[in-house]
């Protein structure tokens, strides 16, 4: 089907732009520790804002990393008794697990939104003197993106099973 290529073309586009973040955060958490554990040899002290820096950038990477394991379907899933079901009741806990996932998804998406600008504009971190809302953020971004890979993936599993059974 149509639908059902756009659609997957626009998820695959966006799973690209956020592995690349993915890489580019990687990259800045191995520089940024790389940098601690020489400064610690070197001045024999710490250096705070790389602690920091390699923190939130673990944060981030933790939520942008679950929409592309969401995506391709590799998140953690116990599937004994489902696998032991028919194809159709089989097909339907597949449905009824991405709903779940997805509700909780916007649930944290929603609450995010009203909560993470209320209490962190005005918070400055520690080391980095940077605005608490760009570490926070990852919460909101992470848990859009998340369900929008989640909308993605329930949209082409209803149209796959249409097409089952059309077909």
């Amino acid at each position: 089907m149509k639908l059902r290529k756009e659609l997957n073309e626009i998820s695959e586009i966006v799973d690209k732009i956020v592995r690349v973040v993915c890489v580019v955060l990687t990259f800045l958490m191995f520089v940024s520790i790389s940098y601690q554990v020489i400064g610690r040899y070197i001045t024999k002290g710490t250096i705070a804002w790389t602690e920091e820096t390699s923190r939130y950038c673990m944060i981030w990477l933790a939520f942008l990393g679950s929409s592309t394991l969401v995506r391709s379907w590799e998140n953690s899933s116990v599937t004994f008794i489902v696998n032991k079901m028919p194809k159709k009741a089989q097909n339907v806990m597949f449905l009824l697990q991405i709903i779940t996932m997805l509700v909780f998804m916007v649930i944290i998406f929603v609450i995010s939104c009203q909560e993470v600008p209320k209490y962190s504009l005005r918070e400055i971190s520690p080391a980095l003197r940077i605005s608490m809302f760009i570490p926070k953020s990852s919460i909101l971004f992470g848990s859009g993106i998340i369900s929008f890979q989640l909308l993605w993936k329930l949209i082409d599993s209803i149209l796959a099973l249409k097409e089952e059974n059309n077909g």
